[in-house]
């Protein structure tokens, strides 16, 4: 448990150096010194940048996948109640994941592959979302609107207000209803 504790702390460190000074300046030495570990305790958790940048990825699927185990099994999930969870996971998205996020974005400029799992992710949850054919063009829009305005947000290409982000969390959420009912 201790382990994963120290994890956890690197990671937000991470996310803070990202945050102060930028993605392109994150360094391992910033990194331990921002979470209290040395460097030799921060290798042994995330041997290498690439490392640390894979675990703040991985924590984030992790998240995303948990949204999913919640509701029951992939094949009982209905597109609605799949939606909503992560209609309200990109609106409630916690400070420190959005910059870790924000992070590994900077950081695929350098190394695209190192979104091959979020690809992976994302491919698969857009096939579940058109296992029905009287559907799946609406779940899938639905979902293109969420994740574009979260991708927005984070690229820093778009501001809204509390007043405006509720607003459009409210009609992605009312569109999910009408998926219910098909």
């Amino acid at each position: 448990m201790k382990s994963e504790q120290t994890r956890a702390r690197i990671r937000v460190a991470a996310a803070k150096v990202i945050e102060r000074d930028g993605a392109g300046h994150l360094t391992l030495e910033k990194v331990a010194a921002e979470a209290g570990v040395s460097k030799g305790g921060l290798l042994y958790h995330y041997p290498s940048k690439d490392a640390l940048l894979q675990g703040l990825l991985d924590h984030l699927l992790e998240n995303r996948a948990g949204l999913v185990d919640d509701l029951g099994s992939a094949d009982e999930v209905s597109n609605a109640a799949l939606l909503n969870n992560l209609i309200d996971a990109d609106f409630d998205l916690p400070k420190d994941e959005r910059i870790m996020a924000q992070g590994l974005i900077a950081a695929s400029a350098e190394n695209a592959d190192l979104l091959a799992p979020a690809k992976q992710y994302v491919e698969g949850l857009f096939e579940q979302l058109g296992t029905s054919n009287a559907t799946a063009a609406p779940a899938r829009t639905i979902l293109l609107a969420s994740q574009g305005l979260q991708f927005l947000e984070l690229l820093g290409l778009l501001s809204l207000n509390t007043t405006e982000r509720n607003e459009i969390r409210q009609h992605l959420k009312s569109l999910t209803q009408e998926l219910a009912s098909c």
